[in-house]
């Protein structure tokens, strides 16, 4: 279930708004500077907040959305999952593409494979009510200035022309001669896998890919609801769907907000019939029937 994120997600997106915004320009241009995308989150059961996301094409996985974590981590189990393999030679394993839910894209990212103390621990308990694999940390979030509206249950990511530099690569006996305080918190993980057996682990929610549409929309002040926009080449732009189109109808449910858009489409799966009843400015209406792409 998707629930409303507080104040510590709008700190959040102001502090890596600002990191970015001081930080110097990249010499390349990439065609997705600048574009904004509407990303869903979830707010999971311990006040973390997630986002879904494909690696390398095959997903849908949820990574947490956290500025402290300074990488790129992805769990085994997920690596393991879409057959990538940690580097023997290098601290960091090459991941040829990212894509977050939503449509925002990254390729040519290194990855730390790993699993962090912080996902085993949750994981084992279930304490999230959600499978977690990975984190996005700051060197993919500072490429993009995030804007969350504690009333609306989507964050939106605008692609700044900004790469951060790697965090640095600790050497092999640093590693080896971790802080004491750093080894008793990789032990936490086990710790939580073994209190599971005695406690129970908590179900986690069931995955599978969204129908996609390729909708923006917005809640003008006089109701109802407005499309500000159809993802080029998406289903509903492939279908007619025009900015300015109000939508008045999902199928057999009458649209009168974003919310009851949200659950008329809460069980559309990739490859699903989707008909949308829209009326332009001058009041004509218009039936766009089409399947709906996968999503995330």
């Amino acid at each position: 279930m998707i629930r409303k994120l507080g104040c510590v997600g709008a700190v959040l997106g102001l502090v890596l708004a600002l990191a970015a915004a001081d930080a110097p320009k990249t010499d390349g241009k990439d065609e997705g500077i600048g574009q904004s995308t509407r990303v869903p989150y979830q707010l999971t059961e311990t006040n973390h907040f997630l986002v879904r996301v494909r690696l390398n094409g095959k997903g849908p996985f949820n990574f947490l959305v956290d500025s402290g974590a300074p990488a790129l981590y992805i769990g085994t189990e997920a690596a393991a999952a879409i057959g990538l393999e940690a580097s023997k030679d290098d601290f960091w394993t090459p991941l040829k593409s990212l894509e977050i839910e939503g449509g925002a894209r990254l390729e040519n990212l290194k990855a730390r494979v790993e699993d962090p103390f912080q996902l085993v621990g949750m994981n084992a308990l279930g304490l999230p009510g959600a499978s977690i694999d990975g984190i996005l940390g700051f060197t993919i979030l500072a490429r993009f200035r995030l804007e969350i509206d504690p009333t609306d249950d989507r964050m939106t990511w605008t692609r700044l022309d900004f790469k951060p530099a790697d965090p640095p690569v600790p050497s092999k006996e640093d590693r080896e001669r971790a802080p004491l305080e750093f080894q008793l918190m990789n032990a936490l993980g086990p710790v939580a896998k073994g209190l599971a057996l005695f406690i129970g682990k908590q179900p986690a929610e069931e995955r599978s890919p969204r129908g996609f549409l390729g909708l923006e929309w917005t809640e003008p002040e006089a109701g109802g609801l407005e499309i500000v926009r159809a993802l080029p080449g998406s289903p509903a732009d492939r279908a007619g769907a025009k900015p300015g189109d109000r939508l008045k109808r999902i199928n057999d449910e009458a649209v009168k907000d974003a919310e009851t858009a949200r659950a008329a489409l809460a069980e559309v799966r990739p490859g699903d019939s989707v008909e949308l009843t829209v009326e332009n400015k001058s009041g004509e209406s218009r039936t766009l029937t089409f399947s709906a792409g996968e999503g995330l």
